[in-house]
């Protein structure tokens, strides 16, 4: 059997849903008949198609999952290779754990009107182990606009102590991001609650503070200031989707360029100027200690230089 814990990026999601894009192979009657046995379980249990998905839930599939269903393997045709400005940065690769730079305007997950994304990268290159069930992927998300390091697990084992890592905020993860404004003290905490809204549309914040909300602790140290702008350097002692960007917002600086949170700047096609600037995990198999450090991107310095 394979284990998947969810992460927030499923949160609300339709589990019938959730598995014609995991397992594309598998016809939508394979699926129905794999959750009605119960050869598809969520938290140990059988589940209905339309269950609600919530992060921390772990999804549990067989390994023989295509015969399981009767599926016919079918090959995929192979995406195209992304322009040279679209294709990530190989950090750091070994048996279980691969690093990458991605770049800013590449999406993690295929999307409508992406013509490129990191996963259909990921399934063209040769490392990493492929099954009926598992595939590398990333662990966690960064959003499209976002550049810099991002975890991705090449074997089943790597990738359920990576998540495991990741929801227990075991992951140190420091970012750069250029806000408008100066904020008044040079460093602090922001510590508020975050809540996710399932129907919000794209052009509104998907997560707001709110009381009822799961508890979000950003720290943030500016760095530089320029142009009316504060380069910050932004430390998350929790993983909530959209923590930075909410959390920066709330406090009266978004993120250059973050119209979705209310930025008055526009840098074109949804772009804006945060980058994964740092990673301090323990590798999933042997344990050992590691850091990532990826350099400050030149359309951060440029915004307030």
């Amino acid at each position: 059997m394979y284990e998947v814990v969810l992460s927030d990026a499923e949160q609300g999601q339709r589990l019938d849903r959730h598995l014609r894009k995991l397992l594309p192979e598998v016809p939508l009657g394979g699926i129905f008949k794999l959750l009605r046995r119960g050869t598809i379980r969520i938290d140990g249990k059988k589940a209905k198609p339309d269950l609600r998905l919530a992060a921390g839930m772990t999804l549990t599939l067989p390994d023989n999952l295509g015969a399981a269903a009767g599926a016919t393997p079918r090959p995929s045709p192979p995406a195209p290779p992304p322009p040279r400005s679209l294709t990530p940065e190989v950090v750091h690769r070994d048996d279980h754990l691969l690093i990458v730079d991605k770049p800013a305007g590449l999406p993690v997950q295929p999307g409508s009107g992406h013509d490129h994304h990191l996963l259909a990268w990921l399934d063209g290159q040769p490392f990493g182990l492929r099954t009926a069930t598992y595939r590398p992927a990333p662990v966690h998300r960064l959003d499209r606009g976002t550049s810099g390091l991002l975890v991705v697990g090449l074997t089943p084992q790597a990738s359920r102590a990576l998540s495991d890592a990741f929801r227990e905020d075991r992951v140190q993860k420091s970012y750069l991001a250029v806000v408008e404004g100066l904020p008044v003290a040079s460093a602090g905490t922001i510590d508020a609650p975050l809540w996710l809204r399932e129907t919000a549309r794209a052009s509104q914040p998907k997560v707001h503070v709110d009381e009822r909300g799961k508890r979000a602790v950003t720290d943030y140290v500016q760095v530089q200031a320029g142009r009316g702008r504060a380069l910050l350097r932004v430390s998350l002692r929790t993983g909530r989707t959209h923590q930075i960007r909410a959390h920066l917002a709330h406090i009266g600086h978004p993120i250059v360029g973050d119209q979705r949170y209310g930025a008055t700047s526009d840098l074109g096609r949804g772009a804006f100027l945060l980058h994964a600037a740092e990673l301090r995990l323990d590798h999933p198999v042997s344990g050992e200690a590691l850091q990532f450090v990826s350099p400050v991107p030149r359309r951060l310095s440029l915004a307030i230089g």
